[in-house]
C-alpha cells in the first residue's frame, strides 16, 4: 500500500504533509494470519526456518520467521537457490537480478519481496508469505465440482490486470521507467490468499524492454501454454504479450478449461500462433456476450487489434461487473474457497515438509541429517505444484526426496551391524526352546 505516494492515488489527498516525503509500507505486515508457533528446525542468516513448502529443479522455497529487535515476529518465504545450482554463476547472478527488481515493485495486488543476497555463498529471496493457493489450484479444485462464478473469475482477473498495469510502468528510484515485461502470467503464478487477496508473483524472467526482451539466445522462457504469439515467435516483447497471457487465463478461469494445452510444446505454439481467437460463451453458456468479447480482445493474435494495457482490459472487466449488477469482491472470493477448500487445505505447511536440503545450520545432532521426518505439521491434502516440463496439471508428491540424507556433506546412513555373540546367543535359544517344546509333545503324546 502506498501511503503519499506520488501516482496520483486518493491515499496522497489525505495527508496534509508534503507528498514527497511519503514512503512505501507493505499492508501485509498488519494481514499476518495467525498460526501455531512451528518449531525452527534450522537458521539461514537470521531466518528461522520452519519447513519446506516446495522444491524444483532450480530453487526451493521454505517458510521462515523472521524475529526483529523487539521482539516481534512476522512469517514470510525463503526462496532459495538449491544446494546443487550454487556453483553456476550465471543462474545465480539471474536469480539476484530476479530478487533487485522485484524488491523494488510495492502494490497491493503483487508479492512484494523483502530482501534479495547471499548467505555463506547460497542466494536467496526474503518474500512476503501468500497463505493461500494458486489459482491453478483453484481450477483443479473448482473444476471437480461447481467451477468459478463468471463474475468472481472477471474480479480476479480484473486484480491481476491492476497488478500489470503497475508493474508495467514501475518505476526506479531515479525516477525513470523500469519498463518491465512479467513473460510468465499463468494461474500458476497468480495466488489467493485465503481471506480473497490476489496476488502476482514470480518474476523470475521477467525482463525490461531495454535489455531486449527477445529469443536472441535461441531459448523461449516461459510456460508454453502461456505465451503470447510473438513470444512463441521469438519477437520482441513488451506489456501486451502480458496481456494475452492474462486473457489466456481469464478464457481457462470462465470455462474451467485450458485453452491452449496440445500434445507436445511444438503443437501448442502453432496453436497460439495460428488458431483463431476462442469464445468462451461456446464452452459455457453463462459467459455473457459482452464478457466473451472482452476474452477475445485480449487474445487477439495481431498485438495492435488487442488491449494495448494491462489498464485497458482491467477497466473493461470492471465495467462488466459494474454493468452486471454482480457484488464481487474480496469477502466473495474467501467464501468461495472456504467452500473449496477444507481446513486440512489451509494447513500452514505440508505434510512431509520437514526436508532440510543443503549447508543449513542445524539445531542439533538429531536434525543435520537433514531429513526430520518426525516433524509433521502438515494436512492429509496433497498440494498442486505445476510441472512446467509436462506443461500440464500434476499433484506435488515428496518424491523429489532421496530415501537418505539429502546432504550432501554427510555420509549415507549405515544399518547397525549385529554381533557374532548376539547371533550364538539367539541361535542358542531358539533351539533349546524347539528340544522342550519337541520333549513337551512327545511326553503327552505317550501317556
Amino acid at each position: 500500500m502506498a501511503l503519499g505516494s506520488n501516482d496520483g492515488g486518493d491515499l496522497g489527498s489525505l495527508f496534509d504533509d508534503d507528498v514527497s516525503m511519503g514512503t512505501m509500507v507493505d499492508d501485509s505486515l498488519f494481514a499476518q494470519p495467525p498460526i501455531p508457533h512451528l518449531p525452527m528446525l534450522a537458521a539461514f542468516g537470521r531466518y528461522e526456518i520452519l519447513g519446506r513448502l516446495a522444491r524444483g529443479g532450480m530453487a526451493e522455497v521454505y517458510l521462515a520467521r523472521d524475529t526483529s529487535a523487539d521482539g516481534s515476529t512476522r512469517h514470510l518465504v525463503l526462496k532459495r537457490v538449491l544446494p546443487e545450482m550454487e556453483n553456476d554463476e550465471e543462474f545465480k547472478q539471474l536469480f539476484l537480478e530476479e530478487g533487485q527488481l522485484a524488491v523494488r515493485l510495492y502494490h497491493p495486488n503483487v508479492c512484494h519481496v523483502y530482501e534479495c543476497g547471499e548467505v555463506d555463498g547460497a542466494a536467496f529471496l526474503a518474500m512476503e508469505w501468500l497463505y493461500g493457493p494458486t489459482l491453478r489450484a483453484l481450477l483443479a479444485r473448482a473444476g471437480a465440482q461447481q467451477g468459478v462464478p463468471v463474475a468472481v473469475g472477471a474480479w480476479m482477473m480484473a486484480q491481476t490486470a491492476a497488478a500489470l498495469e503497475y508493474v508495467h510502468h514501475a518505476r526506479g528510484t531515479d525516477g525513470k521507467p523500469l519498463n518491465i515485461v512479467h513473460r510468465d502470467v499463468s494461474p500458476h503464478n497468480i495466488m489467493l490468499s485465503w481471506d480473497g487477496v490476489v496476488k502476482l508473483l514470480d518474476f523470475g524472467i521477467a525482463k525490461t524492454t531495454k535489455a531486449g526482451a527477445t529469443a536472441a539466445s535461441g531459448k523461449l522462457e516461459g510456460k508454453s501454454g502461456y505465451m503470447s504469439p510473438e513470444q512463441a515467435r521469438g519477437l520482441s516483447l513488451d506489456a501486451r504479450s502480458d496481456v494475452f497471457a492474462l486473457g489466456i487465463c481469464l478464457y481457462e478461469v470462465l470455462t474451467g478449461r485450458p485453452l491452449y494445452k496440445r500434445d507436445g510444446h511444438v503443437q501448442t505454439l502453432t496453436a497460439i500462433v495460428e488458431e483463431p481467437p476462442p469464445s468462451a460463451r461456446a464452452v459455457n453458456p453463462n459467459v455473457p456476450e459482452a464478457l466473451d468479447a472482452i476474452v477475445k480482445g485480449a487474445l487477439a493474435k495481431d498485438r495492435k487489434d488487442r488491449y494495448q494495457s494491462a489498464g485497458d482490459l482491467e477497466q473493461a472487466l470492471n465495467q462488466w461487473i459494474m454493468a452486471s449488477g454482480e457484488m464481487v469482491g474480496d469477502r466473495r472470493l474467501a467464501l468461495l474457497l472456504g467452500s473449496y477448500f477444507t481446513e486440512d487445505d489451509k494447513a500452514p505447511l505440508p505434510k512431509g515438509s520437514a526436508k532440510l536440503t543443503g549447508t543449513f545450520s542445524s539445531l542439533s545432532e538429531s536434525s543435520s541429517s537433514g531429513v526430520l521426518a518426525s516433524f509433521d505439521h502438515g494436512s492429509d491434502g496433497v498440494p498442486i505444484v505445476f510441472d512446467s516440463s509436462a506443461d500440464e496439471y500434476v499433484s506435488f508428491m515428496p518424491t523429489f526426496d532421496p530415501p537418505v540424507s539429502e546432504n550432501p556433506l554427510l555420509p549415507p546412513p549405515v544399518a547397525p551391524s549385529r554381533s557374532p555373540w548376539t547371533t550364538w546367543a539367539l541361535g542358542i535359544g531358539l533351539f533349546t526352546l524347539a528340544a522342550g517344546a519337541g520333549l513337551a509333545a512327545a511326553y503327552f503324546a505317550f501317556r
